[in-house]
Parts: structure tokens; C-alpha cells; sequence
């Protein structure tokens, strides 16, 4: 809050948490301690005391907001940075301290920087991570203890630097137990039966005799680029020139990365606080502003811009690397179809959803509706070949097929004619029959009557259809599954 209001460093002020009936300081200024005023003293006392005492409510999320800042801060240090519950941030300096100077530099110049950001930090290098919570909460300054130097460095610590249980820290006080030194001149037995082996295992994390592992990941930069208007934009026109920057500058960091946009996402704020939101996906990663730009202006056509847009916001939701490759003579004619391909794709899917642009590819079965699975073009992984059948198929499978005759089981021949639609079709057989058997070991409701025989027809009107007929005993059932030329 003092960085952007500069002028509360000159002012004692605190931030409050309203909990039920209470309202206490959460947090308080430099100035604000200084009066001797701590944290959970009740408002009414503070303003008691002090009439004009400036305060704010504490916003948790601005909190996390600036320590995940002061994260992507950090890994300029180490790639293995992490954040915990509170105020804590965790770097593994191990094989990077000496980049900086060795370890005492590293912590000078971490305290310095912070320092000139404005930030009070406490500092602690140790050869754990608990250790080093506990001399960063209750050590004196920085803090630099590792290896063998731990043990007499610690006797003068708190035992609340154990970070043991409540119940076991009150017991320790009473005792008489309040430095850590106390509880190394305690036989192990003894304290297990006092303090419980939970709370023991606490004291063997602090000393590295247990296992205190930190899960770290490294740093993701943000890819996000936004743009505040002081005159709102009033036409679409206005907002696809804006976004054309946005992309400039985006695909420009993404290019020194080497990566490409798979899934970017535009957010709008209009001037009356609604928010609009765009998403867009691409086949192949991609850093070209007109494709980008192109695709997002399939969803200008129908923008309300209200009374004027302040502010956009461009993130990539999802990039890819960039694949770079060396064409040869016979390659450029079908890189360049590839290309188009997938220019057709992006746009189509982009404009109607993914789900309504798919891709066929062969799956391995005999079974007529099982030779193909399909999925999202957009999504869609290689080419894959399919491979000739020796039997003759329809250029269009129907979904379900259609029931055109039912009669008595005398012949197994083709019928003459069928009922299509309401009508009459007179059938002329051109090939058949062609036996195709269930799979046996799949129970399928639409193969409960076994084998088909499978014929290929022309009606009178010129139609070629793929039909097919099952008995049950007693009756024959026809029916067409699909259409050829």
C-alpha cells in the first residue's frame, strides 16, 4: 500500500480484519509499531488511544498477489522456488550460490533488493528447510548457519522455532523449556513420552536427522499483455487495432522464447464494469499476428462495445514450441497443402466450435460402424493412412440404419422391393451377399440377431444403397446403412 500511496511511509496506519463481532489489526506500519501498538489489538482500543490512526481492511488476495510477484521475483536467483502459508518463500540455493559469490553475498543481495522495493524481510540460509524457517522467524538479522555450526547456533532460538504442535509448545513453557538448547539436554525417551513423537519428529526435521522434502517447481513466465485506454474504444474497429498491438507485442516475447500460440484468451472490460471474453485455439502453434488477428475477429462480428471498452487484456492460455524445418524441392507443394489445411481448420473450428469440425481416421475392425473413430480436427495428432478394403464400402454410413421391410423367413435372396420414406422402391441387385459375423466377445444391442448379409442395389430411381438383412427364425428384416456411386 505505501508503494502505491507514498506519502502513508510519513503515517502510522494499520490493516484490519472484521471477524464476527471483532475488528482487530491484522498488520501495522513501521510507524504504527513504533507507538506500541501490536497485531490483534482491537481497533476501538487502537483509535482509543489514537483518534486519527488511519486504517485499511486487509485484502488476503492483493497478499498473495504480491508474494507470487516477489515469486517470479526470486527466480532470477534459483529455478526452485516456492511459496507457503503465510509470509514464507523458499529458494534451493544448492549449485547457485556460487553464481552470486557464495552464500553471503547471495544473502546481501537478496536483502538489498528487497530493501529497495520497500519490503522488511528476514533472512535465513540453513541446510533445511526447517532450520531455516525458524532462524528467518526468530534469529537476529541474517542468518548464515549450515553444517555443523547449527546446533550451538539454535540454543538460544525459542523452542515456537520448532514449529511444534500448540499443546506441546504451552507444555515446553511451563516446563520451563522456552530455548531450544533446553530440550538438547533432555534424554530423547523422556521428551518422546512429553511432547508425543509427532512433535519429536518436528525437532529431528530442524536438526536434518528427518526427511523434510519441499516440492519446488520452476517458474512459468506470465504471458500476458494488457492495455488501459484513457478514452474508451467505441468501435470494433477501434478494439482489432488494439488487439493488433497487443499481438505485436506478445508473439515478440514468444519468439525469444521460441514458442507458439496454441490457445490464447482476449478479456474486454467495458466501461460499465462488464466483461467480455474471447478464446481462440489453433491446430499448430503459431506467432503470426494477421492468423491470430483473424481469428479473433470471427467474434467481432457481433461485439458490444456499451458505452466504450478501457481496458483489454491478451493472455496465452497455451503455447508450443515453434517447429522450424528446411524445405526441399519436393517438399514445398505439400507443406504448402498442409498449410492450407490448417488455416482451413483453425478458422472453421474457431468460427463453430471444435466439436462441429472432426476428423475421421481408420480404426481396426471389420465391423462397418467401427472402421473409423473420429475427434476434434483441432486436436487431431498426424495423418494417418487408410488402407483399401478388398470389399466394396459406402461412400455415407448412416448413424442408425433404417428399417425398410420386414417378411416371412423364406428366402435369403434380396428382396424386390423395399419401403422407403413411405414409397416403394423396386430394388435391382448389382452385387451379394457378403457375410459379416459380430464380434463375439462384445455384447452389441444392434448384432443381437447375429451375421448379416450384406447386398449392394440400385432402386429405379438410380440410387445405389448398401443394405442388409438378419433373421430371427420366424422373419427377415432389411435394412439400408449407407449409400454409394
Amino acid at each position: 500500500m505505501i508503494r502505491q500511496n507514498p506519502d502513508l511511509s510519513q503515517k502510522p496506519f494499520v490493516l484490519i480484519t472484521r471477524e464476527a463481532n471483532r475488528v482487530f489489526a491484522s498488520a501495522l506500519s513501521k510507524k504504527a509499531v513504533n507507538m506500541g501498538f501490536t497485531q490483534e489489538m482491537s481497533l476501538a482500543d487502537i483509535r482509543a488511544a489514537v483518534p486519527d490512526m488511519l486504517y485499511y481492511d486487509l485484502n488476503p488476495e492483493q497478499d498473495i498477489r504480491c508474494l507470487r510477484g516477489l515469486l517470479r521475483w526470486a527466480s532470477r536467483f534459483t529455478p526452485r522456488v516456492a511459496r507457503e502459508d503465510g509470509n514464507n518463500l523458499y529458494l534451493d540455493i544448492a549449485g547457485a550460490s556460487h553464481l552470486f559469490g557464495g552464500e553471503a553475498h547471495l544473502l546481501n543481495k537478496i536483502h538489498s533488493q528487497l530493501k529497495s522495493f520497500g519490503f522488511t524481510a528476514r533472512l535465513a540460509i540453513a541446510d533445511n528447510r526447517s532450520s531455516a524457517w525458524g532462524f528467518a522467524h526468530y534469529g537476529k538479522g541474517k542468518n548464515n548457519i549450515t553444517g555443523e555450526a547449527l546446533r550451538d547456533a539454535s540454543k538460544d532460538l525459542p523452542v515456537e522455532a520448532l514449529r511444534m504442535s500448540y499443546a506441546s509448545t504451552m507444555l515446553c513453557q511451563r516446563l520451563g523449556l522456552k530455548k531450544i538448547g533446553n530440550l538438547l539436554d533432555l534424554p530423547r525417551a523422556s521428551l518422546t513420552s512429553r511432547i508425543g513423537a509427532q512433535d519429536l519428529n518436528r525437532i529431528d526435521q530442524f536438526f536434518g536427522r528427518a526427511a523434510d522434502a519441499k516440492p519446488f517447481s520452476r517458474h512459468r513466465e506470465r504471458l500476458i499483455e494488457e492495455m488501459q485506454f484513457f478514452d474508451p474504444l467505441a468501435t470494433s474497429a477501434g478494439v482489432e487495432a488494439a488487439l493488433g498491438k497487443l499481438l505485436e507485442k506478445l508473439c515478440q516475447r514468444l519468439m525469444s522464447l521460441q514458442q507458439g500460440i496454441r490457445k490464447a484468451s482476449l478479456r474486454l472490460e467495458r466501461v460499465d464494469h462488464k466483461m467480455l471474453s474471447f478464446s481462440i485455439e489453433l491446430m499448430q502453434p503459431s506467432v503470426s499476428i494477421n492468423t491470430l488477428k483473424q481469428l479473433f475477429s470471427y467474434h467481432f462480428e457481433q461485439l458490444d462495445v456499451g458505452f466504450g471498452i478501457d481496458r483489454m487484456i491478451l493472455t496465452a492460455d497455451q503455447i508450443a514450441p515453434l517447429s522450424f524445418h528446411q524445405l526441399g524441392l519436393k517438399d514445398s507443394k505439400r507443406q504448402t497443402h498442409a498449410e492450407a489445411l490448417n488455416r482451413l481448420i483453425n478458422e472453421l473450428s474457431n468460427m463453430f466450435g471444435n466439436r462441429h469440425v472432426q476428423h475421421f481416421f481408420p480404426a481396426d475392425s471389420h465391423i462397418p460402424e467401427r472402421t473409423f473413430n473420429r475427434r476434434a480436427a483441432l486436436y487431431s495428432t498426424g495423418s494417418q493412412n487408410w488402407t483399401g478394403s478388398l470389399a466394396k464400402r459406402p461412400l455415407r454410413l448412416l448413424k442408425k440404419p433404417v428399417s425398410v421391410l420386414i417378411r416371412d423367413n423364406k428366402s435369403k435372396k434380396l428382396p424386390e422391393a423395399v419401403r422407403w420414406n413411405g414409397k416403394e422402391c423396386h430394388l435391382t441387385a448389382l452385387s451379394g451377399p457378403e457375410r459379416i459375423a459380430p464380434d463375439w466377445w462384445r455384447e452389441d444391442p444392434g448384432w443381437q440377431n447375429g451375421a448379416r448379409d450384406y447386398w449392394w442395389a440400385k432402386t429405379q430411381s438410380g440410387a445405389i444403397v448398401w443394405l442388409y438383412g438378419v433373421s430371427n427364425g420366424q422373419t427377415d428384416q432389411w435394412f439400408v446403412h449407407g449409400f454409394g456411386s
